[in-house]
């Protein structure tokens, strides 16, 4: 008698049915969301390798305008961006800015990402133009005729 008298006052439970379609949607839910997070992770790892490039972009400019050339820039570099980590003519790690080509009018700068994508820009010899580019393989983007089509 007691368990039909709180029956008829509404004191019912969820069904083991209502409770399954609940954990369903979340499911499914989860299950969008994911994909999307992780990529959202990577586009975040590259914007940061690319940011680090921009920052040393502007210090070799600065550096150009005070000595008219990008020529031993290599040696001055971590006084013209002091928070970057500088390498001369090796592949980068994660993090690092590898002076690929400093020379005259020509500097072509490389960073890699935690995704493993190397990026780079370069100085348009002779214009105040750059030009970027990314690729997989180190050995291909560390000329600077191959730094090109964007990021």
């Amino acid at each position: 008698m007691e368990i039909s008298t709180r029956i008829r006052r509404g004191e019912r439970g969820f069904t083991l049915v209502e409770l399954m379609v609940v954990v369903l949607i979340i499911g499914i839910l989860i299950a969008v969301a994911l994909p999307t997070l992780a990529g959202a992770r990577e586009r975040a790892a590259d914007r940061a390798s690319q940011s680090d490039l921009r920052s040393a972009l502007a210090g070799s400019v600065a550096y150009y305008a005070g000595s008219g050339t990008y020529t031993n820039f290599e040696v001055q570099a971590p006084a013209f961006e002091p928070g970057l980590h500088w390498v001369d003519g090796t592949a980068p790690n994660v993090g690092d800015i590898d002076i690929e080509l400093a020379s005259n009018s020509q500097l072509l700068l490389i960073g890699k990402s935690r995704t493993n994508w190397y990026f780079c820009i370069s100085q348009v010899s002779g214009s105040p133009m750059t030009d970027r580019g990314k690729s997989m393989d180190y050995n291909t983007i560390k000329n600077i005729a191959n730094c090109t089509g964007g990021w």
